[in-house]
């Protein structure tokens, strides 16, 4: 285990924003996250995790303590039969490579997460989800670590995942480390349409390739990549996939989660839009009992423009309004134009916006 002092944060995170951390260690196996965490304790020191940095917002100020970035690697077959392959995946692994290596088999159940940004290790924590998947459908359970050093295997089902959430970040666990993630993937489910983007995609393409022929032994590979590739154009679109040259890249994704309103809330809403002239907002199902709304609807909606730009060197994506971005700013400059959104917002549709992404101090 190797201690840091005084370690630029700002580069390790996708919005490039924040100030040194105190002390640094890379984390890349279970001893090393042991040692770490005496270390910690013996210092009276307290600790951040840190994965790829696509959540997570650090202050000017800085992190006072122990930045432990995980990079426990390893992707290893548990298990494979006619149905299903079982992987167990070390949290320091890149999600994308992951989902890449998985599609390249013809496996289902992570392909629409393709160009999400961050490490498998925050995978489950948030629950991530994009484009009609859910990663809590194929994750079996999650190998942590306890402040006591003690490993802990948790099952999905005591997960308790739901939309963007979990026992990890809201829960009994959200002090426990991930180490592992467990994953089942399928070789027989066909792969997911369920979003209509993502369907329109595919018939264009098909529409656009009629006479490609593919052996049969090759075809669900083909369509698997195929699908993988559409989502990632997709995202590409919208500046949700990190490039160095696309300066609408540098932020955390989508900055604000979609709202889920009770049935009362979802009445007052639908009553409002309506007064204001918005007959069908888009609503769609989501728990017995509630809704979900599009947050994008109500930023744009709410008179917020793409491309927008706001004091101290922070705007809005030009090509996704839930893409809040670091032109050449700072964390403060970025969390005064957050609020000032969530305040537009909730001005015109008394619709209080959630921030995704994990602001340090």
């Amino acid at each position: 285990m190797f201690v840091q002092n005084n370690i630029p944060l700002a580069p390790l995170t996708t919005m490039r924003l924040g100030g040194e951390a105190k002390f640094f260690i890379s984390i890349k196996t279970t001893e090393d996250l042991a040692n770490a965490l005496e270390f910690c304790k013996k210092e009276n020191q307290k600790f951040f995790i840190l994965g790829g940095g696509s959540n997570t917002i650090f202050r000017d100020s800085g992190f006072p303590g122990v930045v432990l970035q995980m990079q426990i690697p390893g992707i290893r077959c548990l298990d494979t039969n006619e149905n299903h392959t079982i992987f167990q995946v070390g949290a320091g692994v890149i999600w994308d490579h992951f989902v890449e290596y998985t599609v390249k088999q013809g496996l289902a159940g992570v392909e629409c997460l393709s160009g999400i940004p961050g490490s498998v290790g925050a995978s489950p924590i948030q629950n991530i989800g994009a484009y009609g998947q859910e990663v809590k459908d194929s994750i079996l359970k999650v190998e942590c670590m306890n402040a006591s050093g003690e490993i802990i295997i948790i099952s999905n089902e005591d997960c308790k995942f739901r939309y963007r959430n979990s026992e990890f970040k809201s829960g009994i666990y959200k002090d426990f480390i991930v180490v592992s993630v467990t994953f089942q993937l399928s070789k027989s489910t066909p792969p997911c349409l369920r979003y209509p983007e993502v369907q329109k995609a595919w018939d264009i393409f098909n529409e656009e390739n009629p006479s490609k022929e593919i052996p049969d032994s090759e075809r669900r590979n083909f369509q698997m990549e195929t699908i993988r590739n559409l989502v990632i154009q997709l995202r590409k679109k919208k500046s949700m996939v990190l490039d160095d040259s696309d300066p609408n890249t540098r932020s955390a994704g989508s900055f604000f989660t979609n709202p889920i309103l009770t049935e009362t809330q979802t009445n007052e809403f639908l009553k409002t839009a309506k007064n204001l002239g918005f007959e069908n907002p888009p609503l769609y199902p989501e728990s017995p009992g509630f809704k979900k709304l599009s947050a994008a609807w109500l930023i744009e909606n709410s008179g917020i423009q793409k491309g927008a730009k706001y004091p101290g060197g922070v705007g809005i994506s030009e090509n996704h309004c839930l893409g809040l971005i670091n032109i050449a700013g700072t964390t403060t400059s970025l969390l005064e134009m957050a609020e000032s959104v969530r305040g537009s917002v909730f001005e015109k549709f008394s619709v209080l916006l959630e921030m995704e992404p994990v602001v340090r101090p």
